[in-house]
C-alpha cells in the first residue's frame, strides 16, 4: 500500500514539473523583450575666440643695496694648473693673479712668432730704405709684416688665457672645488674658478628663489620706491647658497643717482615686449610630450589643431605657429 502510494505522489509532482515547462516555454515564445534606449545630448563646451593683442613677459621681485656686488674669476680654456693663489677669505686686489696653466707649447710658438716678426720687420724696412724697389715686391713684403704681426697678437691673446686674473678688489667668498682639489697639475676645463666679493661697492640686487629664464645681462629693469620709478638694466648674476636653499641674485643698475636714497625696492624685469600677436588662455593649451595643441570647435565639432607657442604672462600665451585669430577655442573638456 505505501508503495503504490509513493508512486502516485512521484507521478504527481512529474505532471507538476511537466505543466509549469511547458506553461513557461509557451510565455517566452509570445513574449516581445523591450530594450530601453536612452537619448544622449550634445556635449556642451566653454569657448573664447582667439584673440589679437599685445603680451608681456615680466617678473616682479624685491630689491636692496644690503648684498655686495661680486664678480667671478674664471678659466676661459681648459688645460693643467701651474700655480694657484686661491684661498678662501684671501684679500685681492684687481689684477692680481690667481692662477696659471701650463703653456710650454703656446710659449714655444710665440718665439718661433717673434723670430718670423722680427725678419718680416726687418725685410720690410730695408725695402722701404733702399727706394726704386718695384711696388709690387714692397707691397708683398709689408703684407708678410702685417700678417706677422696679426699672427704674433693672436699668439699673446692665447697665451693670456692660461692666466686667471682678479676682475675687481675684494675677498675670495667661493671657490669651485666641489669636485676636485685645486692643485699644481690639476686638470681644469673652462668653468669659474671663484667669487670675489668688492664690499666697497654695493651693487642694487634682487633675489630669487630660482634662475630666471630669458634674464640676463642688459635686460630693462623698472625700479619703483617711495620715492619715485627709475629704470635700470641687469649687469650679472648668480648662485648664491648650494642645493634646495640656493638663490638667485640678480645685480641691476640704475644711472639715476637718486635711487639710492630708498633702502627697499619693488623691480620689474620687463623681459620682452610684443604686439599684433595671436594669444590665447594658458588653460586652452594641451601637451604630449613635445607636441602642443589646442581644441577648436569647427562647425560643433572638437579639432584639435598643433600649435607653437612664444612668450606667456601666467594667462595668455602668445601663438606663433597654427592660429591666426578668430578661431573659436575650446577651454573645457580634454
Amino acid at each position: 500500500m505505501d508503495k503504490i502510494l509513493l508512486k502516485a505522489a512521484a507521478l504527481s509532482v512529474c505532471a507538476a514539473v511537466t505543466f509549469s515547462l511547458t506553461a513557461c516555454g509557451k510565455k517566452s515564445s509570445s513574449a516581445e523583450i523591450e530594450i530601453p534606449i536612452l537619448e544622449t545630448s550634445a556635449p556642451v563646451y566653454n569657448t573664447v575666440k582667439a584673440e589679437i593683442g599685445s603680451i608681456s613677459e615680466k617678473y616682479y621681485g624685491e630689491a636692496s643695496y644690503g648684498i655686495s656686488h661680486e664678480m667671478t674669476a674664471s678659466f676661459t680654456r681648459a688645460g693643467q694648473i701651474k700655480e694657484i693663489n686661491v684661498e678662501l677669505n684671501k684679500q685681492v686686489k684687481k689684477g692680481d693673479v690667481l692662477c696659471v696653466l701650463r703653456s710650454e707649447e703656446i710659449e714655444q710658438q710665440i718665439e718661433e712668432a717673434d723670430v718670423w716678426l722680427e725678419q718680416s720687420e726687418s725685410t720690410y724696412n730695408k725695402l722701404l730704405a733702399k727706394g726704386n724697389v718695384p711696388a709690387a715686391e714692397l707691397e708683398y713684403a709689408r703684407i708678410d709684416y702685417e700678417l706677422q704681426k696679426l699672427n704674433h697678437a693672436r699668439l699673446e691673446r692665447e697665451l693670456a688665457q692660461y692666466t686667471v686674473k682678479a676682475p675687481c678688489d675684494g675677498t675670495i667668498t667661493w671657490i669651485n672645488d666641489r669636485n676636485r682639489e685645486l692643485n699644481v697639475n690639476t686638470k681644469v676645463y673652462p668653468d669659474w674658478l671663484c667669487t670675489i666679493s668688492d664690499n666697497s661697492e654695493n651693487a642694487l640686487s634682487c633675489k630669487m628663489i630660482q634662475k630666471i629664464e630669458h634674464v640676463g645681462y642688459g635686460t630693462k629693469v623698472i625700479i619703483t620706491s617711495t620715492l619715485g620709478e627709475y629704470e635700470g638694466y641687469v649687469t650679472g648674476e648668480r648662485e648664491y647658497g648650494e642645493g634646495a636653499t640656493a638663490q638667485y641674485i640678480y645685480e641691476i643698475r640704475c644711472d639715476d643717482d637718486d635711487v639710492e636714497g630708498a633702502n627697499k625696492f619693488k623691480v620689474c624685469f620687463d623681459v620682452y615686449d610684443k604686439d599684433d600677436v595671436v594669444l590665447v588662455p594658458a588653460k586652452a593649451i594641451k601637451a604630449i610630450g613635445e607636441r602642443r595643441f589646442v581644441n577648436l570647435l569647427v562647425g560643433g565639432v572638437k579639432v584639435e589643431q598643433d600649435v607653437e607657442t612664444g612668450i606667456e604672462d601666467g594667462e595668455m600665451v602668445e601663438i606663433t605657429n597654427g592660429l591666426v585669430g578668430g578661431e573659436e577655442i575650446i577651454i573645457n573638456g580634454e
